[in-house]
């Protein structure tokens, strides 16, 4: 060991594993992403991305968000192993938040991080084994150390891990998308009806802003785009006037304990045109037909490609080559629904659809809602409170 992965060693902070996160009574996200990790044949599972380890260690450590430098990682190994590895700065409060009993810490300028990811997996005991680790997310200078520390191991990329295993949410899961879709939803539909000819797309943002911010939730984007700008498909919010025919689509993506939300409705100013209510009432079509078929055992191809067809036989091609997304901590997740996706759906996937039609420099159409997959179909977490299923009269 050299003297500085030496004295790092000495100086990680690490407490006994307790009941609490040990064996048969650890936690669900852990006992989940261990038996994943056995079935695909690893001996350890690595995450350093902040949306993977906020969903290992049940809290987002806040300068994982905003600093590069600094490294936050996550370790499970065999039957029990289990630790992270923070700053310094940022120990105090791991120690009291996270899922993990056994908390390390280093010095930021004194200390490499590859050399206690590398203690820590020598003390799990698969120096030499297969290791499963974020690949496409591990800075290539910590890789190249940590390679040097075990020239033994082989590490391939865990991607695929993640992606199935937070695809399936726990039921606490399920509640806390509930939450923050409801009041994402309560956010749209107060706003809307505060629209008027002549206030500016800030200015109802501004409504949005302060009624999420009161909800709970404060790390949250928005789009709010009126007539030309509503054809922009990730459309800012500017300065322009609403008018009178204007399109208006809103797209509200809230967060709440580090999930996310995804709701977007699409309102008219006034009374719609043929054309406006025909091109909206095609993409509703397609939608409600989809619903249809939603259960278990669904491959999302089946799905994606009746929502084509029914569009293309309304005389619309839609504008994105995907129906929805899963939706938890990241507002894309697995399952994209698409037809390059093999997967089927499972109780407690929980996903969106967004039929979406885009008339570049005229006017777009996109309503977006949450849905949970049930044991014997679908239940929605958003659509009750401001319904989508015509375009919503504002003004």
């Amino acid at each position: 060991m050299s003297s500085i992965a030496a004295a790092q060693h000495k100086k990680a902070t690490a407490r006994p594993l307790t009941p609490a996160t040990h064996g048969k009574d650890e936690h669900e996200v852990f006992r989940r992403l261990r038996a994943a990790t056995k079935a695909a044949g690893y001996d350890a599972l690595v995450a350093l991305s902040q949306d993977n380890v906020t969903y290992t260690a049940g809290f987002l450590v806040p300068s994982h968000a905003t600093n590069r430098f600094r490294r936050t990682i996550s370790i499970l190994a065999g039957d029990s192993f289990a630790s992270q590895i923070v700053v310094s700065v940022e120990e105090k409060q791991a120690v009291a938040r996270s899922r993990f009993a056994d908390v390390r810490s280093y010095d930021q300028f004194a200390d490499d991080p590859a050399d206690v990811l590398a203690d820590a997996l020598i003390e799990a005991g698969v120096a030499e084994g297969r290791i499963a680790v974020e690949l496409d997310y591990m800075p290539a200078r910590d890789f190249l150390r940590l390679r040097e520390r075990l020239p033994r191991a082989v590490f391939e990329e865990c991607k695929e891990i993640y992606f199935r295993t937070r695809m399936i949410k726990t039921d606490e899961e399920v509640g806390i998308l509930r939450r923050i879709g409801l009041l994402t939803e309560r956010v749209i539909h107060d706003s809307l009806k505060e629209v008027r000819v002549g206030m500016t797309e800030i200015d109802v943002a501004r409504r949005v802003v302060d009624q999420l911010i009161a909800g709970g939730s404060t790390n949250f984007k928005y789009r709010f785009g009126s007539g030309v700008n509503s054809s922009v498909t990730n459309c800012g919010t500017t300065h322009k006037k609403i008018e009178a025919g204007d399109i208006i689509r809103i797209e509200v993506l809230g967060e709440l304990d580090n999930y996310r939300s995804n709701v977007t409705r699409t309102a008219v100013v006034g009374r719609p045109t043929d054309r406006q209510r025909d091109i909206f009432a095609s993409l509703v079509r397609a939608r409600e037909i989809c619903k249809t078929m939603i259960r278990p055992g669904l491959p999302v191809a089946d799905l994606y490609r009746t929502y084509v067809t029914s569009c293309r036989e309304s005389g619309i091609e839609p504008t994105l080559k995907f129906l929805g997304h899963g939706i938890g901590q990241t507002i894309h997740e697995e399952p994209y629904i698409t037809d390059t996706r093999d997967i089927v759906f499972e109780p407690n996937i929980t996903f969106t659809m967004e039929p979406l039609y885009m008339i570049p420099g005229e006017m777009g159409f996109h309503a977006e809602d949450m849905y949970v997959i049930t044991r014997d179909g679908f239940d929605f977490i958003t659509g009750d409170i401001c319904k989508n299923d015509e375009l919503i009269q504002v003004g």
